[in-house]
Parts: C-alpha cells; structure tokens; sequence
C-alpha cells in the first residue's frame, strides 16, 4: 500500500544515513467514537439484485440503478409513460385569462414559449415521476409556417412526432447520456429519443419471467475488502533531541489552541513552525490537515495529512482523514473541471459520478475502518465512495454500519433511505427513515420525514405520504420540497384545494434547488383550475 511503502521508505533512508532510531512514543490523536448513543436495529440489507429483462432490452429501474456502464450508448427502453410535459397547460396556469385555443395559437407562432417536449418512463403505470426515467428531445409538433414550406426547405431525417399518452406501455429507442444536443441534464442519466413504438405489457419484448439470468452486480461488489493490508505496530522513527522536541510540541500546542477558536491560519502556521523543527511530529502534521479541511482546502490537507500517514500508517484516525481528504479533492477536481467545460460557477454544476477517480480514498477509509472499526465517519465516507462507484451493497453495508455506530448521525440515515428508494426497496427505505426520526434529534429530522414521505408516496400510501410530509414541513415550515411532492399527492386524492395551496407556494418560492419542478407545479395548478371551472 502507499502509505506504507512510504513508511518504509522513511525509515531505510533514515538508516542508510546513519541516523539512529528509536521507538516513537508520541501519542495519536483521540479516536472520533459516538459515545453513550442508544443501539439501533436497521433492516437487515438487501441483495441488490435486478429482476430479469428479454435479452435486448432494458427497464427503467435497471437504468436508474446500473446505467453508468451503459452511457454513451443506443439502447431499447420498456416500460410505462408516467408523466407527459404539457406546454399548453403551464402557460394556461401562469395566463389564467387565455383559452385554451388562444394559448395553443400563441404556441404555434413561437414554440420558443414551451421547453423542448419530453416524456418520463416508468417500470409500473403508477411509478413517481422521481423514479422514472426521462426521454428528451422528443420530436414537436411542427408549426403552421413550418407544414407549409416547401418539401425542399425541411430537413431530412427528423423523427416522426409519437403519439403516446399517459399510461401507454412503449419501447423507446434512443441513446443513454447525461447530456443532450438540446442540453437536458441529468448526472443519473437519459434517454435521448430516436423513435418510439407501442407494445403490450407482457408480449415479446416485455420484462422476462425466469428467460435470462438476473442482473449481476457490479465488478466492484466481487472486490474483498477485509483483505486490504494495515500496519497496526508504529514504525521506528528517526531520534529526535529532547530540546527539538520540546520546541515542536510547544509549536503544536499554539497550533491547537488556534483551530479550537477557528483562527484557521494561524493555526496552520503554528503547525508549520512546529513540523519545521522536527519534522517527525505527525500530530502536528495531522492538525495542519484538520486546520485545511475545515477551509475546504483539499489539496493542500491531503499533501499534510500524507505526511503524518506515512509516519504513523497504523492510526486510524490518519487513515481517516487521509480518505476523507482525498475523497473531498477529488470531487472538488471534478467539480471544477466540469465548471470550466459548462462555463459555470462550480457550485452550479453537479458532479459526474464515472468522473472520479476514488480508489485511493476507498482504500484509505478501508484502512481506517479495519484498524478502528467504531469510527463511523469512515462508514459513512466509505459508503459515499461506493455509491459513487455504483456498488450499491457495499454502500449499503457502510451507511447501515454508520447508523449503528452512530446512532444520532442524521444523514446516514438519509444516505441510506436514498440508495433504499432508487432501488425500490421500500420497506427497507420507510424502516430506516422512521428509525432516524426517532433516533436523531428532533429538530433534525425535517429530511428524513421528507425521506420517508417519498418512500410513502411511492408505495402509494396517499394518507401515509401526506402525514410525513407535514411533518417534514412543520420542522421546517418553508420546505417547498415537501409542499411539492404533499401537493402531488393531494392532486392524486383529488384533494385540489390543498393541492393547490401546496403548489402555488412551490411556484411563489425563491429556493434555487426548486426551479426545476416549478413548471410541474405549474402545469398541475393549470389542471386544478380547469376541473375547478
């Protein structure tokens, strides 16, 4: 392993100078343990496997759950329509005044109005529009101006417009990206449509009963990780005078004291002063580390935390921090390149999972959590890199394993109901969400009632959904989130008053992570208003 080729590289330069060694008696740093929290009994985690599909085709879940390996790739989809973009009924919403024929006339001469048309796939009639899969650039329908050009002036080559309608069972034909040439986005994937066709729910072509092999888990599951190698008895260090030491860990005392108060510069200049006495006083190493990450600044705390790693490659807590700080760079790269490529700020981008590369980090938390295995920052890192890595069991191990050594640890649990969800294993995903409601503290447990009223919603238990929901929105009163899906859900009921009333909050808030449902929102307020009529 490299931590330890360069412990050992340390010590034999050492000797071959003639330096004298001797046993290293600085203490580590204090484990980061939860202490005194009640056990916890999660589900019991899942196999992870995917039903069967014909040979040739594939199902919106697998997809959503193992696509990656596909993208940039043509494929056949099957499955059901379970949303429809509909242009004419957002602009009615917003143009409360305009008929119908007027609106569509007004969409006729600028199609500009609407976004491009697109339709949502899902593996059940009734499957949320969060658990679908999106097909975009669909084909539109083409103008008056349009129709009456010249068979010459129009272009070859463009897909016949489909008729489909909620409900429909289809094949789609089209390429899986996460960018289309119209510039739809989405990190989890899409459909860019080439041609569409209809069938019938369990005719030639429809999802197998038994005909072909389940799908197999990913390369990485078959990976065991308990055989990865530590060093768990500290390496001699090179002898250090009493007066030199004694100056360093003066300097690491001021290093201390000057990150506890949050005066992060400082503290790193203390330590700084403190490693250039002797440079063998990895506590000081490992604090000039902790001081760059709470500055998010990666690079620079994994160059330090290496250097206390490859002194001391058997503590645990170094190991940690070291995967962390990897774990965080290496986003944090991605994210910025990404940014230059889009032309945007990099907190506007979302990071493409296939982009990283984490295989130093996973198998520094590794390292971390065998030396000690109650550090449950390194379970929940562990489990972030695996679902990056699309290793949805290993991931699932590592979020359970957070929770259960740390019971109060909110976003395990939100982690974990997450990856529950996309893989449609609903109980699993309820159970955690409402053991994390009872686990963590009260006025931290608005995102997993939101968990939980989701996985309510795709079970589509209407009353159930509607309680969490509310009660997601009374830990945190403006969480339009909540109102959006409380307010599908009422529609579903054909409770439209209290539908409403949810929406039109959901298209009055200036939360930025809700713009892209406003149209949604929008779209429904349109129906409610026609019923109302």
């Amino acid at each position: 392993m490299r931590t330890t080729v360069l412990a050992v590289v340390l010590a034999s330069t050492t000797a071959r100078a003639g330096g004298k060694l001797e046993r290293d008696d600085l203490p580590g740093p204090q484990p980061e343990v939860a202490k005194h929290e009640p056990k916890v009994d999660p589900p019991a985690v899942p196999a992870f496997e995917l039903p069967a599909v014909e040979p040739g085709f594939h199902s919106p879940r697998e997809l959503r759950v193992r696509g990656r390996t596909l993208l940039g790739t043509e494929l056949k989809l099957k499955g059901y329509v379970t949303s429809i973009y509909d242009c004419a009924a957002v602009l009615s919403a917003s143009n409360p005044r305009a008929t119908r024929a007027q609106i569509l006339a007004s969409i006729d001469r600028d199609p500009a109005l609407c976004e491009q048309p697109r339709f949502y796939l899902g593996d059940r009639k009734d499957t949320a529009r969060e658990a679908s899969i999106s097909v975009v650039d669909v084909p539109r329908v083409p103008t008056t101006a349009e129709r009456r050009r010249p068979p010459k002036d129009k272009p070859a080559g463009t897909p016949a417009v489909p008729k489909v309608a909620v409900g429909d069972y289809v094949i789609v034909t089209g390429a899986w990206a996460t960018q289309s040439p119209h510039n739809e986005r989405n990190t989890n994937g899409l459909v860019v449509y080439k041609a569409l066709e209809h069938a019938a729910p369990g005719a030639p072509g429809a999802q197998a009963t038994g005909a072909a092999p389940a799908s197999p888990a990913p390369a990485a599951s078959a990976r065991n990780d308990t055989d990865i190698a530590v060093v768990t008895k500290p390496p001699l260090r090179q002898a250090v005078d009493e007066a030199t030491r004694n100056a360093s860990t003066a300097q690491l005392s001021a290093c201390n004291k000057a990150i506890a108060a949050r005066q992060y510069d400082a503290g790193i200049a203390a330590c700084e002063a403190a490693t250039s006495k002797w440079s063998g006083n990895h506590l000081a190493w490992y604090a000039a580390a902790s001081a760059h990450m709470a500055k998010n600044e990666w690079p620079e705390a994994v160059a330090a935390v290496e250097r206390a790693v490859a002194l001391r490659p058997d503590q645990g807590m170094y190991q940690l921090y070291h995967g962390i700080s990897l774990y965080e760079a290496e986003h944090q790269r991605a994210r910025t390149e990404q940014a230059q490529r889009d032309h945007k700020k990099p907190d506007e981008v979302t990071v493409d999972p296939s982009a990283l590369r984490l295989d130093a980090a996973r198998d520094a938390l590794l390292r971390a959590a065998k030396l000690a295995p109650d550090l449950w920052r390194a379970h929940y890192y562990l489990g972030r890199v695996y679902r990056d890595l699309d290793d949805s069991r290993h991931a699932a191990e590592q979020l359970t394993q957070t929770i259960t050594t740390y019971p109060s640890y909110r976003f395990g649990y939100i982690a974990l109901t997450e990856l529950y969800r996309r893989w449609d294993y609903l109980d699993e995903a309820i159970a955690v969400a409402l053991l994390g409601t009872a686990s963590v503290a009260a006025a931290e447990t608005s995102e997993l009632w939101y968990e939980a009223g989701m996985a309510y919603d795709a079970r589509r238990a209407d009353d159930q959904a509607i309680d969490a929901f509310g009660k997601a929105i009374a830990a945190r009163p403006d969480d339009a989130s909540s109102k959006f899906q409380r307010g599908q859900v009422y529609f579903r009921k054909g409770e439209l008053a209290n539908a409403a009333r949810d929406l039109e909050e959901v298209v009055k808030s200036t939360d930025p992570q809700i713009a892209p449902v406003k149209p949604i929102a929008t779209q429904l307020l349109g129906q409610i208003a026609r019923k109302q009529r």
